[in-house]
Formats: C-alpha cells, structure tokens, sequence
C-alpha cells in the first residue's frame, strides 16, 4: 500500500471511531451536541481515540526495535513474546496485587514484558542455528 494512502485512512478510520460506541452519536448531530452527548465524546471517545493511535505508534516502534536486534524481518513484540509476558504480568498483578492502583500493575507488566524480551534474545544467543523462520518460532513457542 502506498505511503501516502495512510494518513487519509487514519483520519477516516479516526473519525469513524469517533461516533461508534455504546451510546449513539450521529454524525449529523455533530454540530448540535447535548450536554450528555459532549461528556460522552471527551470523556470517552476521543481519550479512546487518542490511547489507541499512541498505542500503535508505540507498538509499531517496539516492532521495528525488535526487527533491528534480531535481524529478522519476521520479529514482532506479538511473536517474540512480549505481549504474553505483558499478559502474564498483569494476571499476575491482578492476583497478587488487586488492591494496586492501574498504574501499579502497569508497571508489574511492563516488568514482565522486558524481562520477557530479555529472556527472548538470551534464548535466540544461545540457538547457533539462526533461520529467519526459525526465530519467531521461538518466540511463538
């Protein structure tokens, strides 16, 4: 797909996501918004909006960082194993922590994921045999 393609796409995309949710907002009400209907938008929509575009800048960074230190092309933080050790981490939190704040077991996540990667390119130094189908492999098993 052409570069210049996405950013359109990611303001059309955005501005779907603006009116859909559990409450309905039609688009040609924009101009004439209630009270509830503007609480609902910067409470809700567009806190949403704005968490999900940093969080794919940021998971689009991680990949990248982890294409580069394996050099491999089919390295993501998905197969690499860093979003299950982030999963891990917060069931963990959630266990033995449940009367933490969120961002308490944020960080116990984050622990869990960054020693996951670590322990993922500890593994990949030890394996001699470095296969580019191999490598996510290991991080998928």
């Amino acid at each position: 797909m052409k570069k210049r393609y996405l950013v359109p796409l990611l303001a059309v995309f955005s501005v779907i996501s603006i009116f859909i949710g559990a409450e309905d907002i039609p688009p040609a009400e924009m101009l004439h918004l209630s009270k509830e209907q503007v609480e609902i938008l910067l409470a809700s929509r567009l806190p949403r909006l704005i968490s999900i575009i940093i969080a794919g800048m940021g998971m689009s960074i991680c990949g990248l960082i982890m294409q580069q230190l394996t050099k491999n092309k089919f390295v993501s933080p998905t197969t690499a194993d860093t979003m299950d050790c982030a999963r891990f981490g917060i069931l963990v939190s959630i266990i033995l922590f449940s009367l933490a704040s969120p961002l308490v077991k944020m960080m116990i996540a984050f622990c869990f994921a960054l020693s996951g990667t670590f322990l993922f390119m500890k593994i990949l130094d030890r394996i001699k045999w470095n296969d580019t189908i191999f490598i996510p492999l290991v991080g998928l098993m």
